[in-house]
């Protein structure tokens, strides 16, 4: 059988370094919080103490008093042109009548300098009456639970649709008196008779608590409005054309009218998608016709961030002696916080879409609490449905004695196969990751434990998001190319974009220069999230630097005396192929359109692109721990990533994807949780309290690609990474404790204390 020969690459498939990585080293980068205008106003909100209370009175009056204070809002302050909306978060600048959430902004001070700001918050007198906070997501789907809030009208869905693309059929929206806003359900089959075919029936429920992002950058925003009515904004934010949208919106002017400069993010993880601090900001510019800038602190942003959402999945499945599956049922509840938008759509159709299952019921539920509203963290709802269904798997394998990796190759689903939407699979590599984990020491090693040691292994999958992408390219007079991305860099892909562009054009990547422009003059991108960057965004710099080239061929083949057809690009020239004697050099080709009086149009080559198809990433994680049986303590020996990335463009980013995801996935699995009183309170708003790992908690994650190309006219098959590779961390964490105590613990963080309990050390 003849070997399949992989194509060779000059630019893209290297492992290079990131472009911009000696800046923010040394400290040059620039990111919004070392944005400084003159005349800028510091603005510091009065948030709300408790969870839910009416709003009886506030009196700004001593605070607007204050020495340096140049302004003092309420809800009743801001101007009636501002289009506010009590049921959107975003528009919801500042709580009118009642607070819904611990954190909720309530009114805001500007002064010139922050601290004045500071002191004049503590002066502001603010009466509350206390109303019952609503916590728990099963409570209050209860028809006696009090509302958490008035009945919302239309929602705002685009935080799931920035990051997974699903049809909405299956989702109904619920109206009236209740804490319930959504509804889905997904059938196929016939569930009973699953059962009643099954020779093993599992059924448990799950718990995953609230997690916050953990970004190293808190929320900042600073928004100027000029004596025209324009308005500029610098923000770190994954989506800055989503930015001008909302704020348009909110200021009711065009999008012309506001444009949003591209800053360096640091870390978004899919919290910063929604500008609400941008929106603050915003509206008490449009106020003052000032500069302001709105920063929060590191308890502001844990207690009035957007943080991944708590879940609780109940399943029950159905198999076959022989390893089957036969039936999965599934009831998916989802806490969206105060605000409808949650993930359960996307959770509710990935917890049936890893397994071949002919009979399955799945109903997922939104639900409304006194928290901040949810946001996402990396594939948003996944690794809440991923630790449920991958836990009850090892389950199953151990009740049918079963080999939990053959188990799970056994069922593993292809393409082809159905997903609970109705949806078929095209080309993914999920048994490929599976098989190249058999083939590992890692699992090889698997019974060479100590003692309190166990081994656990999980699948995770993202099906990614889709959207429309552009990218604009030029070639300058010296012969090197600039291309314009209108897209945020969230992990490294200007670095990416520039090997596709060099790869392209046959340029040494030193001679292509990718540059972020603002939403003025930049080239429209969808928000940097749902692994769909390069995907989108990496193909319209593909489809630009062809057209460039082509362009290039065009003219080079009338000096030439030669078809287009026959030639090709190396290390800046235009050559005949076969005859490399024959050739331009880029920079007289370019002279060519823009010397004085040239009549050869410029070369300005353009990609644009619809959204792509659907190209599902795939992984398989594994850990190795300890469990001390007197603390419950856990303790990560070694880790292990397998991901499907179809193409690595940049094999080093891609790694460093992996691991970082993996290493978030095994965080959340073992110590991060958001903790609430029964009044709404969130008890841990600080990094002492509020636990994330540093490298002392982690050993090296070892990381291995694999390349099943999705669709290769498409940047070279590539798949999306970062999200896949959260997913699965914290069920192999679930599942390596259940191997090492023989315990099982269902709810996610596996804390100390749950892990205790589990094995009957404390009540």
């Amino acid at each position: 059988m003849a070997t399949e020969t992989k194509p060779s690459f000059s630019a893209v498939g290297k492992r290079v370094g990131r472009i911009e990585g000696a800046a923010k080293v040394t400290g040059k980068t620039k990111y919004a919080y070392d944005i400084q205008i003159k005349g800028m106003l510091h603005a510091k909100v009065l948030r709300s103490p408790v969870g839910h209370a009416r709003i009886k009175r506030i009196d700004t009056s001593k605070a607007k008093a204050h020495p340096g204070v140049h302004a003092v809002f309420t809800a009743s302050d801001l101007s009636k042109e501002l289009d506010t909306n009590p049921n959107e978060r975003v528009l919801t600048i500042l709580a009118q009548d009642e607070v819904l959430y611990h954190g909720q902004p309530i009114a805001a001070v500007l002064a010139l300098d922050p601290s004045i700001a500071e002191e004049a918050i503590d002066l502001i007198e603010l009466e509350l009456e206390e109303l019952p906070a609503v916590v728990d997501p099963l409570e209050a789907m209860k028809p006696d639970s009090p509302l958490v809030r008035a009945a919302v009208g239309e929602v705002d869905r685009s935080e799931e649709q920035a990051h997974l693309t699903i049809s909405t059929e299956a989702a109904k929206e619920q109206t009236g008196s209740t804490n319930v806003t959504q509804r889905v359900s997904f059938s196929r089959g016939d569930i009973e008779a699953g059962f009643a075919e099954a020779d093993i029936i599992v059924e448990n429920q799950w718990r995953a608590s609230w997690v916050h992002q953990g970004y190293i950058e808190n929320h900042v925003a600073v928004v100027d409005c000029d004596v025209n009515g324009d308005y500029t904004v610098w923000t770190g934010t994954q989506g800055p054309f989503r930015v001008r949208e909302e704020l348009a919106r909110l200021l009711q002017i065009p999008e012309g009218k506001i444009n949003v400069e591209v800053v360096e993010m640091g870390g978004g993880f899919g919290g910063k998608n929604r500008p609400f601090d941008s929106a603050l900001a915003a509206a008490l510019a449009h106020e003052v016709r000032r500069p302001v800038k709105v920063v929060l602190s590191r308890s502001e942003d844990l207690r009035a961030g957007n943080p991944a959402p708590q879940a609780v999945i109940s399943l029950k499945t159905g198999v076959k002696k022989d390893g089957r599956l036969t039936a999965l049922q599934a009831l998916v509840i989802f806490d969206a916080g105060a605000y409808p938008g949650g993930p359960v759509l996307g959770a509710s159709n990935l917890v049936g879409s890893y397994y071949k299952c002919p009979n399955l019921e799945i109903e997922g539920y939104e639900v409304l609490t006194n928290k901040a509203s949810t946001g996402a963290l990396r594939a948003p709802g996944t690794p809440q449905a991923t630790f449920a269904i991958e836990s009850q798997m090892d389950i199953m394998a151990e009740k049918i004695g079963m080999d939990r990796l053959e188990f799970r190759i056994m069922n593993a689903v292809e393409a082809g196969d159905m997903m609970p939407n109705g949806r078929a699979y095209p080309r993914i590599g999920m048994k490929e990751c599976l098989e190249k984990l058999r083939e590992t020491d890692f699992w090889k090693n698997q019974n060479n434990k100590g003692p309190n040691e166990g081994v656990g292994i999980a699948v995770g999958g993202w099906l990614g998001g889709t959207s429309p992408a552009s990218a604009v390219a030029t070639m300058n007079p010296d012969g090197t190319s600039t291309v314009i991305v209108g897209a945020a860099d969230i992990t490294g892909v200007n670095t990416s974009f520039t090997q596709v562009a060099s790869e392209v054009l046959g340029l040494p990547m030193d001679r292509v220069f990718v540059r972020q422009s603002n939403t003025a003059s930049g080239p429209f991108a969808g928000i940097s999230a749902g692994s769909k960057t390069m995907r989108t965004v990496g193909q319209a710099v593909r489809s630009a630097t062809i057209d460039l080239r082509d362009q290039l061929f065009k003219l080079a083949a009338e000096r030439l005396e030669c078809s287009p057809d026959d030639l090709e690009v190396a290390n800046g020239v235009v050559r005949v192929i076969g005859s490399p004697d024959k050739a331009l050099p880029f920079s007289v080709l370019a002279t060519l359109t823009t010397s004085m009086g040239a009549a050869t149009p410029i070369l300005v080559g353009r990609g644009v692109t619809g959204s792509p198809a659907q190209a599902p990433s795939f992984t398989v994680q594994g850990v190795r721990l300890y469990v001390d049986p007197d603390t419950g303590e856990v303790t990560v020996k070694d880790a292990i990533c397998i991901q499907d990335v179809g193409f690595a463009v940049n094999p080093l980013s891609v790694e460093g994807q992996m691991q970082g995801g993996a290493a978030q996935s095994i965080s959340i699995g073992m110590m991060e949780e958001m903790q609430f009183d029964e009044r709404g309170i969130m008890r841990n708003s600080s990094l002492l309290d509020y636990r994330m790992p540093t490298a002392l908690d982690l050993p090296m994650i070892q990381s291995v690609v694999i390349e099943v190309p999705a669709r290769e006219e498409e940047l070279w098959g590539a798949r999306g990474v970062g999200e896949a590779s959260i997913i699965s961390g914290a069920a192999a964490v679930g599942n390596a404790v259940a191997d090492a105590t023989g315990v099982r613990v269902n709810q996610m963080p596996l804390t100390s204390e749950r892990i205790l309990r589990a094995i009957g050390k404390v009540k």
